[in-house]
C-alpha cells in the first residue's frame, strides 16, 4: 500500500503512528504528554526591512515527528501529482528538486518581471485550515480525528510556526489553490507565473505589462496590484503585503529571489565581489568580517559588523557555485543525476578558484583538528569503527566517555564538490598529485606557526608505488621509498602513513579483519576486496563497509588495527614534538 492510502485509511493513533515510525503511546507523549508550554522555544530575528521575525523552533522530540511528518506528506504529494499527471512547476519552495534557482530560471530573458508578496504566509495557516484542508480536500480526504491530529503536530499557538520542519510542506499543499487561480489569470494576460514561499511573481515578454496583473501609478514607477489579483488572494484565505511589490524592466538588472534572470541565471555581481574579498582576507589574514544592513526600531537604515566563520563563508560560496551549476546543466542539458566532470586547473573560471583556494585554505592548510585523507571512502568507515572500538588504548586520536567514544581526528570525506574543484576522488592517483603539488598551493597563504597536521593514510601494494615515487622527489629523499617506515613527513603540516605490511607482502586495510570477517556473504554472495568483481557472485567494498563492518562494529575485533593507530599517533607525536 502506497503511503498516501495507508494515510488515507488511517483511523486511529495507532494507524497514524505506525506510518510516522512510533508507537500510538510514543504519539501521544508528545501531543498529549509534553505540555505545550514546553514545545517550543522562541527567538526574535532582525528582518533587514526593520522589526522582527518570531522563531517557533520545536524541542528534538518533536522536531523529530515533523520531520516524519513532513517527509510522509513530501511522498504524498508526489504521488498525488504522479497519480493526476501534474507535473507542478509553481511552487518551488521547500520541493524536493525545486530551489530559487529553478523559480527565477521560468523569467528569464522576459521584458517585464513582476514581484508581489503574501503578508504573514504562515500566520495565516491557522489550526482550522489545517484540519479541514487535510479532512476535506479530494486528495487526502483523511478521517476527521486524523486530519485534527495531523494539525496538533504541526501546529503552535493555533498557527503554522516559522522553525518547523512541517510548516513548508503544508503551506505549499494549503497554498495550491492560490497557485490555481495564479496561474489561470497569468494564462489569460499573457505572463508566466511561480511562487517560491510568500513570493510570488509574474513575467511577460508582452509590449505593455497586462493591467490584469498591475498596472502603474499614474506616471511614477510605482506599481498596483490589479484588483482581480488581490480578490483571488483574499479568497484563498491570504493578504498583499504592500510594502513589497516592485516592477523590474529587461533595461535594468532583474532579479527573482536573488538571482539575476535578465539573460541567464546568474549571481548578483557585487555579491562574487564581496565573497571573493572575503576569501582573499582569509587567506591572507585568516580572519574576515560580515557586514549585516537592516533598519533598526526607529526605521534607520544601520549596518553591524561581526567577524565572520568559515562556515559561513562556505555557505555563500557553495551558493554561487551552485548557482552556476545549475546554468551550465540547464545550458548544456545535463541531467540532474549526471555528475558533472571536473575542470583542469587552467580552465577554472575566477569563483571556482576562488572556491577553490577557500577549501584548500580550511580544509587542509589550517584544518580545525588533525586531518585524515583515506585512500578510498570505506577507509573512513574501516578506520571510525576501530577508533571506536579502541578508544581507550589510542587517547591522541579517540576519548571516551563511559561507553561512548568520540573521535578527535576528522576524515576527510570525499565528494562531487572534492572530485570538481580540488580534484580528490580518492585513489593514488589524485593522491600523488596532491601530494606533489602541496608545497605550491598554499605559498600564497598567510604564514600561521601551529597548524594542525593532515596525514594521508594509504594501502601498501603495488597501486601505492607511484606516491611512494612522488613522496621520494618532493622530500628529495636519498633512500628509497618503500612504504616501510611508519610514516614520512613530506611538506609543513602534510604526511603519509603506509599501511604496514603483513609477513612483508603486499598489505591492503581489508587484510586487517579476521578471515572469518572476510567470508561474510550478503544475501548468498561472497566480498570481493578488488574493485572490479562479478556482481553475481561478488558484493564490493561499499556494502562490505556499511552492512559488514559499520553494522556490526560492536561485535568486530579490531585489534590488528591498534598498529595502524599507533602509526597515526607516531605522526601526531612527530608533528607536535612530542616524545
Amino acid at each position: 500500500m502506497s503511503r498516501l492510502a495507508s494515510l488515507k485509511s488511517a483511523t486511529s493513533l495507532h494507524d497514524l503512528g505506525h506510518i510516522l515510525g512510533y508507537t500510538a503511546k510514543g504519539l501521544a507523549y508528545i501531543l498529549h504528554g509534553v505540555p505545550d508550554t514546553a514545545k517550543y522555544s522562541e527567538f526574535t530575528i532582525k528582518k533587514r526591512s526593520g522589526g522582527s521575525r518570531v522563531i517557533s523552533a520545536p524541542i528534538p522530540e518533536l522536531k523529530r515527528l515533523q520531520q516524519h511528518l513532513a517527509s510522509l506528506l513530501n511522498d504524498c504529494m508526489v504521488e498525488s501529482d504522479a497519480n493526476r499527471g501534474v507535473v507542478n512547476t509553481l511552487s518551488h519552495g521547500f520541493r524536493p528538486k525545486h530551489s530559487i534557482m529553478t523559480n527565477a530560471a521560468m523569467h528569464r530573458k522576459h521584458r517585464y518581471v513582476f514581484n508581489l508578496d503574501l503578508k504573514d504566509f504562515f500566520d495565516t495557516i491557522n489550526f482550522g485550515r489545517v484540519w479541514k484542508f487535510f479532512e476535506k480536500n479530494r486528495e487526502f480526504g483523511l478521517n476527521t480525528a486524523m486530519a485534527r491530529t495531523i494539525a496538533q503536530i504541526a501546529c503552535h499557538k493555533g498557527t503554522l510556526p516559522q522553525g518547523s520542519p512541517s510548516s513548508p510542506v503544508i503551506s505549499n499543499l494549503i497554498a495550491h489553490i492560490l497557485d490555481i487561480a495564479m496561474v489561470q489569470l497569468a494564462a489569460k494576460a499573457k505572463c508566466h507565473y511561480s511562487r517560491y514561499a510568500d513570493d510570488l511573481t509574474f513575467s511577460t515578454n508582452e509590449s505593455e505589462f497586462p493591467g490584469l496583473i498591475a498596472t502603474r501609478i499614474g506616471t511614477t514607477t510605482e506599481w498596483a496590484i490589479a484588483p482581480k489579483v488581490v480578490r483571488e488572494i483574499v479568497r484563498c484565505g491570504f493578504q498583499v503585503n504592500p510594502l513589497k511589490t516592485r516592477m523590474q524592466y529587461k533595461t535594468r538588472r532583474q532579479d527573482v529571489t536573488g538571482i539575476v534572470v535578465n539573460t541567464k541565471v546568474n549571481i548578483r555581481s557585487e555579491y562574487s565581489r564581496d565573497v571573493r574579498a572575503k576569501v582573499s582576507s582569509l587567506i591572507t589574514k585568516d580572519t574576515f568580517s560580515i557586514n549585516k544592513t537592516f533598519r533598526n526600531d526607529t526605521g534607520a537604515w544601520t549596518t553591524e559588523t561581526k567577524d565572520g566563520t568559515d562556515a559561513q563563508l562556505r555557505g555563500m560560496l557553495s551558493f554561487i557555485d551552485s548557482v552556476r551549476l545549475f546554468e551550465r546543466r540547464r545550458n548544456e542539458q545535463i541531467p540532474p543525476e549526471t555528475h558533472i566532470p571536473r575542470i583542469e586547473l587552467k580552465e577554472m573560471d575566477g569563483n571556482l578558484r576562488v572556491y577553490r583556494a577557500f577549501l584548500l585554505f580550511t580544509q587542509f592548510y589550517r584544518p580545525v583538528r588533525p586531518l585524515i585523507i583515506c585512500e578510498g571512502k570505506t577507509d573512513n568507515v574501516y578506520v571510525r569503527c576501530a577508533l571506536h572500538s579502541l578508544a581507550a588504548a589510542h587517547p591522541m586520536l579517540a576519548k571516551t566517555t563511559g561507553k561512548i567514544s568520540e573521535c578527535l581526528i576528522d576524515f576527510f570525506s570525499y565528494s562531487k564538490t572534492s572530485d570538481r574543484v580540488l580534484h580528490l576522488a580518492g585513489g593514488t592517483g589524485d593522491l600523488g598529485n596532491f601530494i606533489a603539488n602541496y608545497a605550491n598551493e598554499f605559498s600564497r597563504f598567510k604564514k600561521i606557526d601551529s597548524r594542525n597536521p593532515v596525514i594521508i593514510l594509504i594501502d601498501n601494494d603495488s597501486g601505492s608505488s607511484k606516491i611512494f615515487s612522488v613522496i621520494k622527489k618532493v622530500t628529495e629523499s636519498t633512500v628509497n621509498v618503500d612504504g616501510s617506515l611508519k610514516f614520512y613527513p613530506i611538506k609543513d603540516n602534510l604526511y603519509v602513513v603506509p599501511i604496514p605490511k603483513i609477513g612483508g607482502k603486499e598489505t591492503t586495510i581489508e587484510h586487517f579483519f579476521t578471515k572469518k570477517i572476510l567470508g561474510t556473504k550478503l544475501n548468498g554472495k561472497v566480498f570481493s576486496g578488488t574493485d572490479k568483481f562479478d556482481p553475481a557472485t561478488q558484493y564490493g567494498k561499499h556494502l562490505f563497509a556499511e552492512y559488514v563492518i559499520k553494522k556490526n562494529k560492536d561485535d568486530i575485533n579490531f585489534s590488528k588495527f591498534s598498529i595502524i593507530l599507533k602509526n597515526i599517533e607516531a605522526a601526531l607525536k612527530f608533528h607536535y614534538g612530542m616524545p
